[in-house]
């Protein structure tokens, strides 16, 4: 991507505005999932990041922070077109514009995939002040939250355990207690937030009325891609997937100890003991793919499980010792 270099953008002041973003795109790079960013920013007398040697403005790579960093550029090149030669210290005038302004940016984003720009003060609004408690109202703001983000939404079961954990870190309780709760709070907050007035999500002359839920929760969720659309059921699919840590997914089989990932501990024991054991191989395939849909499992890892017997017998291995330890049948 070339951009238009203003005179104003000198090294100095790009360097800062990208020191400035750092949080940002760390952020960004947490919720895609992104492991390597391959970002690369070229200007005379800059270099950032995956950059060959430009004579001109160049911003290069694929990963998702790239479009901030454009943007803000953008935001940073208006603010010293109109204000650079007031300003003694351009650099530092920079740094502060740009975190009073990349708040915007990222509601600007929100905006345009059509969910609440504020999602914590949807808690107070009409729909949260209905809801029985405090935990309802968190999945509704998390829920509005999560609506926003442009990150990818592997299944419904992903969701289920994003707001799991967003839930325990605000009020304590494990993953599971809440894991095991949500289907029913988030039918409550449903049903809330679909009485009352409807929504246009339509235009004047093409009006299009939803209820608020639908509007403002259930259309930008399902504007998020899902990075794992092909079917787990499907064992020629991922012939060619290959993952070396795979296996250590299931590491804490062999300790079983309570804990956050106790639900994939116990999906795979019980369903192990409670068959003879020649379908236990089956068992555990299916086991794996009941982990990915539920989203306890990350799908690249289920992938890469089904695509290698090795692993998947590893696997059984551990759960049949557990099993043994326990006294059960299997």
């Amino acid at each position: 991507m070339s951009l238009r270099q203003n005179s104003l953008l000198s090294p100095e002041v790009v360097t800062a505005a990208l020191a400035e973003l750092r949080g940002s795109r760390a952020a960004l790079h947490r919720s895609h999932l992104v492991a390597r960013c391959d970002l690369g920013l070229a200007m005379p007398g800059l270099r950032f990041g995956h950059a060959a040697p430009a004579s001109g403005f160049v911003l290069s790579g694929d990963c998702v922070c790239r479009d901030l960093v454009a943007d803000v550029l953008h935001i940073v090149s208006v603010f010293l077109t109109e204000h650079g030669t007031d300003r003694t210290n351009p650099a530092g005038a920079v740094r502060a514009h740009v975190r009073k302004r990349v708040v915007d940016v990222f509601r600007a984003y929100r905006a345009d995939r059509g969910a609440q720009v504020k999602p914590k003060q949807v808690r107070q609004n009409r729909f949260g002040r209905a809801l029985p408690d405090e935990e309802h109202r968190a999945v509704l703001g998390h829920l509005a939250d999560e609506a926003g983000y442009s990150a990818p939404l592997p299944g419904h079961g992903y969701l289920l355990r994003r707001l799991a954990e967003r839930c325990a870190a605000e009020f304590g309780e494990p993953v599971p207690y809440y894991l095991e709760r949500m289907p029913n709070i988030l039918r409550t907050v449903k049903q809330v937030c679909s009485a009352g007035t409807r929504v246009n999500v339509g235009t004047r002359t093409a009006p299009e009325y939803v209820t608020w839920y639908d509007a403002y929760i259930e259309r930008p969720l399902g504007r998020r891609p899902d990075a794992a659309a092909r079917s787990l059921s499907d064992d020629a699919a991922w012939a060619a997937v290959a993952d070396p840590g795979a296996a250590r997914a299931f590491d804490a089989v062999t300790e079983a100890e309570p804990d956050p990932d106790a639900a994939v501990v116990a999906t795979v024991v019980d369903r192990v003991a409670a068959v003879a054991p020649a379908d236990q191989p089956r068992t555990v395939r299916t086991a794996v793919r009941v982990l990915a849909d539920r989203g306890l499992l990350p799908p690249d890892r289920a992938a890469a499980l089904l695509a290698d017997p090795d692993r998947l017998d590893d696997v059984l291995s551990r759960a049949r010792e557990v099993v043994v330890a326990g006294g059960r049948r299997g």
